[in-house]
């Protein structure tokens, strides 16, 4: 795990100055911002509107971050050669992996960590109280964006990181409309069977993202979640499981590429 730890580390301070990175981190903060500043809440509808629209800025930003840092984990240290240097001496090639998504991770937390204290900072100045959502919220969208990383660095040890750009996105957006491709894919009178098999791999490959988003719930008021607390461990641990199984497959194929 020490070495594990010292390439996640070394990993987070090399994203963390990214200027890019920091770019998308600075937009959003703004956006959040002078969302605010133009806003009051004079209705329940107004402070779901805005809680919807702050949690979707972090989700956006977050994406961003996630697949344009994730997609290049590994393809940047083949670029640069370093990768002969730090797999020459006794690092497993399992540990570089584990030691990159861990280190890139790190980097997704910190950023959501400060839009979400800064979200959740303002709507308590503008409501005067905590609010529960917002919190849940974010915790929710760093769970989302770890699963997205896990997928974007399986990408990133086959295909270029032009391809994994589109690869990535690809999978966020048909995670993120889960409801859709089980819709399709439930048998029906009048659906080719053909269809409908294809759409329930789809459904069962691609991982479920529109369950992890808690901005269902709240654009929505008559989505009942009889216990919040269940909803959200089960969604965490489905996040943790498929993120894991995307890691195991990424270091499968790994230690059977030439480098």
């Amino acid at each position: 795990m020490g070495t594990v730890f010292t390439l996640a580390q070394g990993t987070f301070g090399e994203a963390i100055r990214r200027k890019i990175l920091n770019i998308f981190l600075m937009v959003a903060l703004a956006m959040i911002g002078l969302y605010f500043a133009f806003t009051s809440f004079t209705a329940r509808e107004d402070l779901t509107i805005t809680l919807s629209t702050g949690l979707g800025v972090i989700s956006l930003a977050g994406v961003f971050i996630s697949v344009i840092l994730g997609i290049n984990l590994v393809p940047s240290e083949i670029e640069k050669r370093t990768i002969y240097t730090i797999l020459s001496k006794p690092v497993r090639r399992h540990e570089f992996l584990l030691g990159k998504f861990f280190g890139g991770l790190t980097t997704v937390f910190v950023n959501i960590a400060l839009m979400g204290i800064v979200f959740i900072l303002l709507v308590w100045f503008k409501i005067r109280h905590p609010e529960a959502s917002v919190w849940e919220g974010v915790l929710m969208i760093f769970f989302q964006m770890m699963l997205l990383s896990a997928v974007a660095l399986l990408f990133s040890v086959f295909v270029s990181p032009f391809v994994n750009f589109f690869l990535t996105f690809s999978v966020y957006l048909l995670g993120s409309m889960s409801s859709v491709t089980e819709s399709l894919a439930t048998p029906g009178k009048d659906k080719n069977p053909i269809t409908v098999g294809f759409f329930w791999l789809i459904h069962f490959l691609i991982p479920n993202l529109g369950n992890i988003n808690i901005q269902n719930p709240i654009i929505h008021p008559d989505i009942q979640i009889q216990n919040m607390d269940v909803y959200m461990a089960q969604t965490i641990l489905y996040a943790i499981i498929y993120s894991a199984i995307m890691l195991l497959i990424a270091i499968l194929i790994f230690d059977r590429r030439e480098v």
